[in-house]
Order: structure tokens, then sequence, then C-alpha cells
């Protein structure tokens, strides 16, 4: 008797576990379809693409510029980029929580960034380039430490740039540009061991240029053109740059001398300083800088 009971007690718990679990992943693939047809309802769609293509009807995972995961079966990759999309996006986006890709570039997306996107903690790449964004940078963007790429250029940023961008050490790519962002260029971003790539030009930054303590291997290129930066290129600026290919620091109010640690970077290609109050004699040490292509150094006051 006692065997009995215990069989069917366990045999009740079976059952609840796998209806429990089925509950859990239908509640997981119906939030994150409820999320998109929020975002859906929040956009003025003049290609109809969505409208056409995202309907409760068919499975989330088959619609237009959706992917998903082959383990879990959620919503991983999300790019609507390109489609003429106008509007906002709404709060709920913050619910896709094994999204890795989130890319709106080229659209008419506006407003603030809703801080439930910070919910994100899986995001590797995300894009919202050539959109009209406003308000500032929001620092809960720090969080998203997983980020690999990060693209908020040409949209209507204002405010400073958060130093707690600089927590983001699996970074690679950061373009901040075409904004109206003010202020100093944060020396927590040179904390980045990781990043290839870094353009904040056509922008409002000023102050000096921030001092670097450590190597940064991986680092290709610097943009920081059309700012208002100013002040000397301190000696030692470039010792730590040994792969630079692209240093772009024209159209600011730099002065003082090129510094002869510019010529360790013997990878250097790209070399643009123009307009801006540097001076002195151009050091015959350039010649070192043998894969040298292209030199801009007019609207100077060099000797």
């Amino acid at each position: 008797m006692g065997n009995t009971f215990l069989n069917l007690a366990l045999l009740i718990i079976f059952q609840f576990s796998i209806r429990a679990t089925f509950s859990m992943k239908l509640t997981t693939i119906l939030t994150d379809q409820s999320a998109l047809l929020a975002l859906k309802n929040h956009v003025y769609d003049p290609e109809n693409v969505l409208e056409t293509n995202w309907s409760s009807s068919t499975h989330v995972c088959n619609w237009f510029g959706v992917s998903c995961g082959s383990k879990h079966h959620r919503v991983t990759a999300l790019n609507l980029s390109g489609l003429e999309l106008v509007g906002t996006l709404p709060p709920t986006l913050g619910n896709l929580s094994f999204l890795s890709l989130l890319s709106i570039t080229n659209n008419s997306f506006h407003g603030r960034l809703p801080v439930q996107l910070s919910n994100l903690r899986r995001l590797k790449h995300l894009s919202f380039g050539n959109n009209s964004f406003s308000g500032e940078i929001p620092s809960w963007l720090g969080s998203l430490t997983e980020l690999r790429s990060f693209f908020l250029d040409h949209n209507n940023l204002k405010g400073v740039i958060p130093f707690s961008l600089g927590n983001l050490s699996k970074l690679e790519i950061l373009t901040l540009s075409g904004n109206q962002l003010l202020g100093s260029i944060p020396s927590s971003i040179f904390n980045i061991s990781s990043l290839q790539k870094m353009d904040l030009s056509n922008n409002m930054l000023s102050g000096s240029l921030p001092s670097v303590s450590h190597d940064l291997l991986s680092i290709e290129l610097i943009n920081f053109n059309i700012n208002n930066l100013t002040g000397h290129l301190s000696k030692d600026m470039f010792d730590h740059f040994p792969n630079l290919k692209e240093l772009l620091l024209g159209d600011n109010m730099l002065s003082g001398r090129i510094p002869m640690s510019l010529f360790k970077c013997k990878k250097l290609q790209t070399f643009f300083l123009s307009y801006n109050q540097l001076e002195g004699s151009l050091p015959v040490e350039i010649g070192n800088l043998s894969m040298l292509q292209r030199v801009y150094i007019a609207r100077n006051h060099f000797e």
C-alpha cells in the first residue's frame, strides 16, 4: 500500500513538472512575441514589411528580420535596418532577454532610449546609427558588458559621453560620430584593451586628449575629427598604440608640436592633423613610417 501511494505521488510530481516546463517554454516564446508586436505597434511602417510578415498566425522565429537560437528557441537577433521605419522603441523590447544582436540602423526612430534595454545582458552588437534619437547617452549602457560593437552615430544625442562606457571591457568598435556631444573624452574609454576602432568625430567635444597609461594592442583607428579639442599632444601620447593604422585629429584646436612618440606607430597609414594650431617643423622621423599612404597637415602653423 505504501509503495502504491509513493508511486502515485511521484507520478503526480512528474506530470506537474512536465506541465510547468512546457508552460515556462510557452511563456518565454509568447514574451518575445509580445515584445515584438509592441514594437510593431510603436512604428509607422511605410513599406508594410512588419504588417505583412509579423503575424500571430506564424511562428516568431519565421518573422522578417528575426533569428532564433537552436537551443532555447528564443529570439537572439533582430535586424530591421533600412526599412524607413518611424517611431519609438517600446520598453517591452527589454524583455528579449536572449537577444545578442539588435540593429535598427538607417531608420527614423526618435525619442530617448528606454532604460529597460539595460536588461539585454546578452547583447553583443548594438546598432542604432542614422536615426533621430535624442537626449543624453544613458549611463546604463555601461552595464551591457557583453557588447562587442556599439553604433550610436548620426543621431541627435547631446550631453557628455558617460564614464561608464569604460566598463564595456569586450568592446571592439565604438562609433558615436555625428551627434552634438559635449565635454571631454572620458579617460575610461582608453581602458578598454579590446578596442579596435573608436570614432567620436563630428561632435562638440572639448578639452585635451586623455592620457593613456598602458598598451592598447588592438586599436587600429582613432577618429576625433571635427570637434573642439584643445591643448598639446603629450610627449608619450602614442607610446601605447603599436598597431594604429589611422589617426584622425583634424578640425580641432590642438596646439604645440607633433610628439616624437607618433613615429613609434610603425603601421600608421593615414595621418590627419589639418585645421589645427600645431607649430614647429615636421620631424624627419616621419620618413620611418614606411606604411604611410595619406598625410594631411594643412592649415596649421608649421615652419
